[in-house]
Order: C-alpha cells, then structure tokens, then sequence
C-alpha cells in the first residue's frame, strides 16, 4: 500500500517578546495532511500577535536572519493559541503555501494587549461534535460597547473568506453584530476539525484631523469541534490566480471516498457550462488551460468548477483512489509500507518530527522515539474531543471509508486561497499614512500661501499655522490589507503598497513622476483638509491637502502637485484619495475654474469626499469586492457606484454610529461614467462632478 506523506518544513522555533513577555514560547507544531503547518504557543488572554517568518537562519547580505511578516494582529485564545500556515498569497510577492517550499522558520511575537474590553463572540451554529456535508453555514455573533465591530471566522487556524451576510444593530448601548459564512467543506478531508471565531472592536472612526486615536479591543471564540464526511473531499487548485497568460494551467483535483463516476464543469459566472471533463475512479485530475470546448477563448471573469460524483459500486482497491492522493499544494510519495519517522517530545510537552528541526541541533533533555510516518499527534487531539461517526482513517493520503449518500454535487473554490476567477484584470496600486512615526501624533505648519511673505494657508477653519494630525494606525493598516486582499480575490495584481517613511512626499509629486500613474488602478489614505484662502502657487485658487509624513516630520502635499493619469494600456485610469474633504465641491470648482486640478487628460476618474469621511476595517474593501465581483451573482459595479455603495454598507454592517451626512464624491470625464475595471472608455474632453450622500 502506497503512504502519502505531506512534505515536512524543516523550521526552527522561535519567539520575540516584543513588549517584553517572557512566556512566550512552542508548545507544539504539527504538519497537516495537506503540507500545511499548525504552530501552537503558549499565551494569555486579550493579548494579540505577529507571525514572522525567515526562508534562511542567515541572510548572505546582512550575516542574520531576515524576519517577515506572515500574519499580523492575530488574537490570542487564551493561555494556548494556534495558527495554520497556509501561506500569504495576498502578499506582494506571495508567499507560498508550505507544501510548496523546502524550508521555512517561525517566530511569534507579542505586539499588545487591548486597549478597550474584549468583546464578546461565539460561534452559535453549529455546535459541537456536528457532522457537516456539503455547502455548511456558520453562524457568529458578537456584541461590544464599541461602536465599530467586526468578526472572522478560521477552520483549523486558516482564516475563511468575509463573511456572506451581517446584520448588526444596537441596543442599550450595546453594539450587536451576526455574520454568517459559508464554507465548503468538500475542500478539506474528511476528519475532525476546529471552528473558532474572532471579533475586532474599535472605539471610533479613523481619518478625521483632531480625532483622538482609536482603542481597538479582540477577542476569539471558544473552539468548535466538529468533523467533515463528504463523498467528494479535498477539492484543490494548483494556482490560486488562475492567469494562462503567463503560461500556466489550472490542476483541479479531488479525492473521492468511494469508487465514483464524475463530471467536473467548468462554469462562467452566469453558470454556462464552458468546458466539460469526466472519469472514474478515486481520483480527479485535470488540467485546465484556460480555454473553452474546442480550444475557444474564453473572456477574463469569474469560473467556477462543478464536480458531480455517483458510486458505482466497485471498490477502492479496484481504482486508484486508494493508492493516490491530490494533496493541496504538493505532496510526496512512498512506495514503502509501515514506513517509521523519529519524533521529539521535549520537556514542555511538544511533539513534533525530529525533521523540523535542522542538523546539529542540541537535542539533550528531548525524547526522542519513532512512531508511524502518518501518525498525526494533532489529528490525534482533534479525534479525542470530536463525537464523529466517519472513520478519519489511518492513512494520512488516503480516502476514509466512507457509508454515506452515493451522489454528492459541490462548486468550489470557496476556501482561501483560491479565487474564481481566470485572467489577470490589472494592477493596482495603494500608499497609506498611518502617522505612527511619533506616537502620539504629528503637528505640522500649514503651507506658505505662495507669495513668500510669511502668510499660510487657512486650513478648514483651524486657528493659527499650525495643525494637529493623530495616529490612525489600526484604521489604515487593517483597511489596506483587506483592501488588497480583495483586489487579488479579483485577480488584479499589485503593483506596489507604500507607506509611512517607504512613502515620500516626492512619490506622490508629478515633480517624483507621481509612482501611481505605473498602475492602472490607485488609492492613496491619509488625513486630508481643504483651504479657505487663496493658494498663490496655485493660480491663487483654494484646493486640498494632504499631510504625508517621514521619521518626525510631517509636511503638506498639495492637491495639485500630482498631476494623475497614464495613457498606456496599464496606465493610471482610476485614483481614489480615501480622506476627509479630498474632493470637497468647493475647491474643487475653483480649481476646475483656474485649470490646475491634479487630473491631466489621461485620468477617466478620481474619487474622495465632499465631507469629513472616516476609515474601518471594510471600507474601502467592499469598494474593491463591488467593483470586481459586484454585491450579488457575481455582477461587478462601475467604479464609481461602488466607491458609494460600499463605504455605506461598510457603515451599516459595522454599527457605525455617527449623526452628520457624509458624503462621496466623484469627479473626471463625463465619457468614462458608466466605467468598469474590465471596460472602460476613453475621455472626450467633458468634465463632471457629483456628491453622493453615504451615510446617514
């Protein structure tokens, strides 16, 4: 019999207090059937942390080790946390799934603790020791006293897509959120498997000048243990953006726990059948190059892919189900049977392979012993606390027996990475200010009004020259990473995220070739404020600014210093300046009147606010989900149809609680309106504004 073995990452553990803890350390590890690493450390309540990674103990050009970040802001779970490596494929560049590297280190390291009370949160279905087939929905609630929150949810440590639905109300003071998500779980194995859920709180909006800095509270769920039984199971994609303009093919595979018959469909968003495949066996494998029957071009979209599976009555052992495995992301074989590994228990209860570890380390005070290659001590954990009834199976690679219905349909990709959609759309690009380089905030002088004589700009009915602006730290880091995340779910790839002291003031000038006008889509947050006097090196018109900073010092960007827009195929088409009063109507006339606004004849739009406007976690991520796969069916928006509709769901689903209107704007050429991310047209030379109410 044939042992499939996940590949092992060799890894050195390691952790950094990064504020000074000193319990912070292992506990255990273990390697998935699917190549994937669980890391598991000692902890305490209402702390949060970061996982870092290095490829290498020591970098050739610096003689140390090169720590990046792998997953930021993660909540603790009380006095042992757990996370799965499945990789970073929203990074730029990715970062791989380890099943697809040689060798990988860890270390964990203790960023903070709450600033506000934890919230409250649970998963309330389903409960545990449920069995789930199929399409399964997970409901979470969560309630805190602050007014912005929002939950995720994670299987075994992996964080799952957004959430499907949100209804969030407040009563007493109280702020009540309930998400559900869908998950698919014919895309893991069948066996045991934990549910938890996590929920971030913050105490106000970010991205006003003089608001005070936001409190974030977290929290995670008491784990769920449930168990997957499934006819099809592990549903896997080699690429998780599928683009066969570089050359590549999508591999489709899945495991099957009995001997079917299947059809796998391959469908466009409107559930045409576009390409078509069939088998039998154990086992499914298909190549996929993008094309539809025939060979025909198919357009870039969204692509789903319907597996159907019927048993036909003859055993695994007559098929290759048995024999083979379809491993996410790669795994090794052996033809050896009973096949033994060494494995270390150390003092403080970790078991992990002696594998993990690299050669010549100490190994004095470790038990170390051999056991069964498949043997999964973590698996082995789940099992214990799981009233499952399907046989999880000895063999890590192979099908569990398997007594349950004989048909079964499932549509996948719903777990992460993997996205639906064929075809790279385009580039994107973001920049952010956090303000975090002091503290405490920054205080910076208004600009000279241009005439040189000592005079500064008014500035938004602030008194006297100078200005305050206070860290919105949380607010843009959380909002950019969800913004990107989304953006790669529609497979636009990124072409740069700058910000704090990597952004100058210069990258930003059309004096530095403004960085923005090499993408094809922008979005620029930071505070903003609009002028009440005369600006005189800007024909004497009134206009917006912007207050970028490096290391301690902060100066303002002038609206009309960017000069925006790229005729080239991939050029800047679309820009959005995600902060207060960026487009407010005013200034923004009088700099249409004198000529100088920040758009040249290539840009078809440029996006902001007529208002005080604030950040959250989701903002700017639902402009980017409406635009690429719309709210409903998978039908996009325009650009900017989205960029008003997201922010005000955003406001809604989060509790938000704030009684003044604030309102979106757009402005650029009449001609390029109705403009979506995969069609567009060109600017005819007619300009147009409109402010758009969002909230309340």
């Amino acid at each position: 019999m044939k042992i499939t073995l996940a590949l092992l990452i060799a890894a050195v553990l390691l952790s950094v207090p990064a504020i000074g803890q000193t319990n912070l350390n292992f506990n255990n590890v273990a390697v998935t059937t699917e190549g994937a690493i669980r890391l598991s450390w000692n902890s305490a309540s209402n702390e949060y942390y970061r996982v870092d990674y290095a490829d290498s103990l020591v970098d050739t050009n610096t003689g140390s080790i090169t720590w990046n970040t792998l997953y930021d802001d993660y909540v603790s779970q009380g006095t042992s946390t757990f996370w799965l490596d499945t990789g970073n494929y929203f990074n730029e560049p990715p970062i791989l799934h380890p099943g697809k590297t040689t060798q990988r280190y860890y270390r964990i390291a203790l960023l903070g603790t709450n600033d506000v009370p934890a919230p409250y949160i649970a998963i309330t279905s389903p409960t545990n020791g449920s069995f789930l087939s199929g399409d399964a929905t997970i409901t979470v609630a969560a309630n805190s006293d602050q007014p912005f929150i929002t939950t995720k949810l994670y299987v075994d440590g992996e964080e799952m897509q957004e959430a499907n639905t949100t209804t969030n109300y407040t009563d007493n003071g109280t702020n009540y959120v309930i998400d559900t998500y869908v998950i698919n779980t014919c895309e893991w194995p069948n066996e045991p498997h934990k549910l938890f859920a996590t929920a971030h709180t913050e105490s106000g909006p970010s991205g006003a000048p003089n608001v005070a800095a936001v409190q974030v509270g977290r929290a995670a769920s008491a784990m769920v243990p449930v168990t997957f039984g499934n006819l099809i199971t592990r549903i896997s994609f080699s690429e998780p953006f599928f683009a066969p303009e570089d050359g590549t093919t999508q591999h489709v595979s899945a495991v099957f726990a009995a001997n079917v018959d299947w059809t796998l469909q391959i469908q466009d968003a409107s559930s045409n059948t576009v390409r078509t495949a069939t088998g039998g066996g154990g086992s499914m494998h298909f190549d996929w190059d993008g094309t539809g029957e025939g060979g025909t071009n198919l357009p870039i979209g969204t692509y789903t892919y319907l597996i159907t599976a019927q048993t036909n009555g003859q055993s695994l052992a007559e098929s290759d189900g048995g024999e083979s495995s379809s491993a996410m992301y790669g795994s090794s074989t052996t033809e050896e049977s009973g096949e033994t590994r060494l494995w270390v228990e150390r003092p403080s209860g970790v078991t992990v392979p002696l594998a993990l570890y690299p050669p010549g380390i100490d190994t004095n005070g470790w038990d170390i012993f051999e056991a069964p290659a498949s043997w999964n001590p973590w698996l082995e954990s789940l099992s214990s606390q799981s009233t499952s009834t399907v046989d999880s199976g000895g063999d890590s690679g192979g099908a569990p027996l398997y007594s349950g219905p004989s048909f079964q349909s499932s549509r996948a990709p719903v777990r992460p990475p993997t996205v639906p959609v064929k075809g790279r759309a385009g580039t994107f690009g973001i920049a952010y200010d956090t303000y975090r380089g002091v503290f405490s905030g920054y205080s910076l002088q208004a600009p000279d009004n241009g005439l040189h004589i000592g005079v500064r700009i008014q500035l938004q009915g602030f008194s006297g020259d100078y200005h305050f602006v206070y860290p919105v730290l949380w607010g843009h880091i959380g909002e950019a990473g969800n913004f990107i995340r989304e953006m790669r779910r529609g497979n636009w790839s990124m072409g740069f995220d700058r910000y704090d002291d990597a952004l100058s003031i210069n990258d930003l000038r059309a004096s530095g070739a403004n960085i923005f006008n090499n993408v094809k889509l922008g979005l620029l947050m930071c505070h903003g404020v609009y002028g009440t006097s005369q600006d005189y090196t800007a024909n004497g018109c009134k206009e917006m600014y912007f207050p970028i900073t490096s290391g301690s010092s902060a100066q303002y960007l002038r609206m009309s210093e960017m000069n925006l827009g790229n005729a080239d195929t991939n050029g800047l088409k679309w820009m959005a300046i995600a902060a207060c009063n960026s487009l407010y109507h005013t200034d923004w006339q009088n700099m249409q009147n004198n000529g100088i606004t920040p758009a040249n004849g290539n840009l078809h739009l440029i996006l902001g606010t007529d208002t005080l406007a604030w950040t959250g976690p989701t903002v700017m991520s639902l402009w980017a989900k409406y635009m690429t796969k719309g709210k409903t069916n998978n039908s996009p928006m325009t650009i900017e149809s989205a960029w008003y509709a997201g922010p005000g769901d955003s406001y809604l689903q989060s509790g938000f609680n704030y009684t003044n209107a604030i309102k979106f704007a757009a402005a650029g050429d009449f001609n390029c309106r109705d403009d979506y991310l995969l069609t567009n047209a060109p600017p005819a030379g007619s300009p147009f504004y409109n402010s758009q109410q969002v909230w309340p």
